[in-house]
């Protein structure tokens, strides 16, 4: 028997709290993206946005997949106030360059992208379940250096990944339709080229006059894994002013 004046001892389980292990676990092997509040856009900074697909699916870059994500891009290049002015098709990952007069579009645009072709890419696989787990990384581009890198990473991505030769340009990307190669490629001698998605035109001052006050862009340009980084062009002037100072 309890003496009255005696209390019990529960053992109430602590659910919260930082501790080892705790938070809510990674559904690829990577981590994801954190619940971060987003940065904050203006109205003329367009975003680059990465988004990739859960790890054991099928490369995007191949036969019918390939097909359905240039169906989606075609479809969502210009909805809800979201433009997709150029893209990237990676084999597990998507680069999008967009422009949009706020987050709310840039919210309600990628909706539209991402659900259908996740509906889409599970029915061509006869599978089911989230296609993409995480929600997607955006980075504001706010100046022309980040302009100009961010086109050269996306356009050039298919170079960082090794699937694409130094002096040829990545057909699973909107650089065939780009227009700021120093040298216009030549894509009819390339057999079997896959159809390029349509994509918005750009309206942003930054992704139409801006970043071309860094000169246009070579095809032998690898992506830098910042945008942050200057030109090697800038890089030298800046070398030169320091040491005549």
């Amino acid at each position: 028997m309890r003496r009255k004046d005696q209390q019990l001892e529960l053992d109430f389980r602590q659910h919260g709290g930082n501790r080892k292990g705790a938070g809510r676990k990674p559904k690829n092997a990577e981590p994801g993206m954190p619940h971060r509040q987003r940065s904050k856009k203006k109205r003329g900074e367009p975003l680059h946005i990465t988004v990739r697909i859960a790890d054991g699916l099928p490369s995007l870059r191949r036969g019918g997949a390939l097909k359905v994500v240039l169906a989606a891009l075609n479809a969502s290049s210009d909805r809800h106030g979201m433009r997709i002015i150029h893209y990237s098709i990676q084999k597990d990952h998507l680069h999008l360059l967009v422009e949009a007069d706020d987050r709310d579009c840039v919210a309600r645009g990628m909706n539209a992208l991402l659900s259908p072709l996740a509906r889409a890419l599970n029915k061509l696989w006869v599978r089911q379940g989230k296609v993409f787990p995480e929600r997607y990384h955006d980075e504001v581009i706010s100046t022309p250096t980040q302009a100009r890198n961010a086109l050269r990473y996306v356009l050039q991505n298919g170079k960082k990944h090794g699937v694409v030769p130094p002096s040829s340009i990545d057909l699973c990307s909107s650089a065939p339709v780009f227009d700021g190669w120093m040298e216009r490629p030549s894509i009819a001698a390339i057999p079997a080229a896959p159809v390029v998605a349509n994509v918005a035109p750009a309206s942003t001052w930054l992704l139409t006059t801006g970043w071309r006050r860094h000169g246009l862009l070579d095809i032998r340009e690898l992506p830098h894994s910042k945008h942050s980084r200057r030109p090697r062009a800038n890089l030298a002037k800046s070398s030169r002013r320091a040491t005549t100072r």
